[in-house]
């Protein structure tokens, strides 16, 4: 069992340098064709590889079929791999701190809806690699910035980012703008949302392209925000007249009593003084 389990291993480890040390004239992705392809990692969800303008990477899932089956991809395995990898990284903790806070008094609308947008901040704003501009990288310049200025406010209750997300970012292998000198980003590893660009913080860098399970919990997100937003615009209750009637004739009582009173002796001298009249 136990030379079983060596002799397993070692084909494995065997199968990955060949991947690892695997040349290829040509890789195409998508409409993308690299030259002079030599392949440095392949793991179940990317493979990592040089060519003869930089580094690149891609997803499996965007090579063509023969090559996927020659690299031994597996939809259903990559998927889970991506859903564990989210949720290892995605115990959202806010920016700064080593572990989330404690959960918000569900009593509280405004704390929930607080809680939730700092979640979905800490998923949109999630770093990007940055590489080190060389002069034989071809990079497309975004400019002035990467984004215009302001943003639209999501319908919370309705909206599903997934619908939304951009990926023209991908259309170049490197993309920078006129506020990154001397740094590229890899196109495909970016996105722009426009009904995430409303929890953006540092507009001067590039957002992270977001994987399915996080944006759906972007939306799971959103539908607690709109949820708390219609708490916390309902009117208040006022106090009932007669209630606050009481609680003033209860705080004033001693001087109440004695303006009955003296009301009281008024009319009757008034209803005397008329008594002799007639």
């Amino acid at each position: 069992m136990r030379v079983t389990v060596v002799v397993l291993l070692s084909l494995f480890f065997v199968s990955l340098k060949v991947w690892a040390d695997e040349q290829l004239p040509v890789l195409k992705v998508g409409s993308e064709v690299y030259s002079n392809v030599t392949v440095t990692s392949v793991t179940a969800t990317d493979i990592y590889f040089t060519h003869d303008k930089g580094l690149g990477n891609t997803k499996l899932k965007n090579l063509d079929p023969a090559m996927q089956q020659h690299f031994h991809y597996d939809a259903a395995k990559a998927s889970t791999t991506e859903q564990k990898q989210w949720a290892a990284n995605a115990q959202y903790s806010l920016p700064g701190a080593g572990a989330a806070g404690p959960a918000p008094d569900p009593s509280n609308p405004k704390a929930v809806m607080e809680d939730a947008m700092a979640r979905v901040k800490a998923i949109v704003n999630q770093p990007v690699t940055e590489l080190r501009r060389t002069p034989d990288m071809e990079v497309s310049t975004y400019q002035p910035g990467w984004f215009h200025a302001g943003a639209e406010k999501p319908n919370f209750d309705t909206v599903d980012v997934r619908a939304t997300q951009d990926l023209q970012y991908g259309r170049n292998e490197y993309v920078t703008s006129d506020l990154n000198p001397g740094v590229a980003f890899n196109g495909r590893e970016l996105e722009f949302n426009s009904m995430t660009k409303y929890f953006y913080t540092d507009r001067s860098l590039p957002k992270k392209r977001l994987l399915e399970a996080e944006m759906v919990e972007i939306n799971r997100l959103y539908r607690i925000i709109g949820s708390c937003e219609q708490k916390l615009n309902q009117p208040q209750i006022t106090e009932a007249p007669v209630a606050a009637s009481m609680g003033f004739l209860s705080q004033h009582k001693p001087a109440v009593i004695g303006g009955a009173a003296a009301i009281l002796v008024f009319l009757v001298g008034v209803q005397l003084m008329r008594n002799k009249e007639v």
